[in-house]
């Protein structure tokens, strides 16, 4: 069963899930409009002019980007990996049972998704982007080399790297640990692990293998089902 978006661009634009996911929690640093602004604007310059605008999605931006975009490929970037690596007691957990979310982190390969935005719309679709993306501070916004499995091209993409000096930041859970928390955690925006199914149904349908995240999803599916 395939959940209903929660996360959509008019409740990013209208500050529901901002108000949603910090109504009663427990006061973790939210990016201002200021600074969401400015780090759209750094962001940007730092493409330069006249640049294709690319994001590289490797989680919900998947299944849910919540983007208009002119373009889609099918890509990968080397030197970074995803991993459940962060916790979360706002979208996916709660206080008293957090939940992990998926980051980069460096690494191998990540297989993705990559959209490509018109340049007229650059600063309204990034700041719908960022503040799905930089609510908190636990992601910085990273330019990466994307290549596309179909033509065999290159192309700079933006992408979110996690901070490892972060609080929320996580790299000591056993495959046992994390199988548990993905499996019970839940939160304003569902259960951790639909995220999990999500990614790898979609990831399936995009023809990636991954042996690692469809091991990690029959784990937590015995978990439940030993429940």
């Amino acid at each position: 069963m395939v959940e209903k978006p929660i996360v959509t661009r008019e409740s990013l634009r209208s500050g529901e899930i901002e108000r949603l996911l910090h109504s009663g929690q427990n006061g973790q640093k939210i990016m201002s409009d200021e600074e969401r602004l400015q780090l759209v604007e750094d962001t940007l310059r730092e493409l330069g002019k006249n640049q294709e605008l690319w994001v590289f999605g490797y989680g919900s931006l998947i299944w849910n980007p919540a983007l208009e975009y002119e373009e889609q490929r099918r890509c990968l970037i080397q030197g970074y990996q995803k991993k459940f690596c962060f916790w979360t007691t706002l979208g996916r957990g709660s206080k008293d049972q957090p939940g992990l979310m998926m980051g980069l982190i460096k690494g191998d390969y990540c297989n993705g998704v990559s959209y490509r935005i018109n340049p007229d719309k650059a600063l309204s679709e990034l700041d719908i982007l960022f503040r799905r993306e930089m609510l908190t501070f636990v992601y910085k916004p990273t330019w990466v080399t994307a290549h596309c499995v179909e033509t065999n091209t290159d192309f700079t993409a933006l992408t979110f790297v996690v901070d490892p000096d972060n609080h929320r930041y996580v790299d000591s859970l056993t495959l046992t640990e994390t199988v548990r928390i993905i499996a019970m955690a839940e939160g304003p925006l569902g259960r951790n692990c639909d995220y999990l199914f999500q990614l790898s149904q979609k990831l399936h349908e995009y023809g990636f293998e991954e042996p690692e995240l469809n091991e990690l999803v029959t784990l937590v599916k015995q978990f439940q089902a030993d429940q």
